[in-house]
């Protein structure tokens, strides 16, 4: 394991050794090759427009902020957006002070909604999608977490954006981010903040995770550094836990909003989420209370 400051990583290793069919998001901004809008003209808060030109499906992390057009949001789910299609995505608001047009696309932050918050989130889309199989989150509450972070960290924001947060606290983020590196052949990890274990994030390749993984550090990071003192940090055996928690919690499946199905967890004091395609686990994630 490693930990600086009160953050701890539990590496996990595995993988298949093929290469992955797919590009992470940021690459395809990078590429040129997706484009991300507001749904119409009008806009609509919980929903924005994907669109593909690739040749490559892209892969979109559960919780990845985008920024731009209305107002700046996170991804409801992990969603693998296929070659050549346009999808309609589910998203929440981290911007409640501005509604009006920055710009037409919408770009990367480099972020991602903070761990907490994320745990949060997970929780209620899986309400909703078991009440009405629907995506849709709990706007409000996470509206009320962001202000709460924000008072917490003692950050003022024009219009409530969390990406203010990470902007005041990025010197200390970013030492936390240089501190993880990845291993060789580790495709996801477990975190613990102080000596609680809180979350795993999983995916089937080394590739994905090794370029995805400074932005899970740094979401993790900011709950870590609201209290820097470590009691003791966490056994592999305390990590091994939630492991566990997640192998027994309640299993229901919905269609994915792209490719795949969209596998919801739910344990006692436990929420999780995954994105399953033709049998392999693309991506997983998992919280612990």
């Amino acid at each position: 394991s490693l930990t600086f400051g009160s953050l701890t990583m539990f590496p996990l290793n595995g993988g298949n050794g093929r290469s992955p069919a797919y590009i992470t998001l940021d690459e395809a901004v990078a590429s040129g090759t997706i484009e991300i809008r507001e749904l119409n003209e009008a806009g609509s808060v919980p929903q924005l427009k994907v669109t593909n030109s690739g040749d490559c499906a892209v892969f979109m992390l559960d919780g990845e902020e985008l920024q731009g057009a209305k107002q700046n949001r996170v991804l409801n789910l992990t969603i693998l957006v296929p070659a050549g299609r346009t999808l309609v995505i589910p998203v929440s608001c981290v911007e409640q002070g501005r509604w009006r047009k920055e710009s037409e696309a919408m770009e990367c932050s480099g972020d991602a909604l903070y761990a907490a918050a994320r745990m949060a989130k997970i929780g209620a889309v899986s309400r909703a999608y078991r009440k009405t199989r629907k995506p849709t989150s709990d706007q409000g509450e996470l509206w009320r977490l962001i202000a709460l972070k924000a008072r917490k960290m003692r950050v003022g924001s024009a219009t409530g954006a969390m990406s203010d947060i990470y902007k005041k606290r990025s010197d200390r983020l970013s030492a936390y981010q240089q501190a993880f590196a990845v291993s060789d052949g580790q495709v996801g990890a477990l975190f613990a903040i102080g000596d609680r274990v809180c979350g795993l994030e999983l995916f089937e390749h080394p590739q994905i995770l090794s370029k995805l993984l400074p932005k899970v550090v740094r979401s993790y990071a900011l709950d870590a550094i609201e209290d820097e003192d470590i009691e003791r940090p966490p056994s592999l055996e305390d990590a091994r836990k939630l492991i566990g928690s997640l192998e027994n919690g309640k299993v229901t499946c919905f269609p994915s909003v792209g490719a795949g199905e969209d596998v919801r967890i739910q344990g006692e004091k436990v929420e999780g989420a995954a994105l399953v395609t033709e049998g392999r686990v693309v991506h997983l994630c998992g919280f612990g209370a």
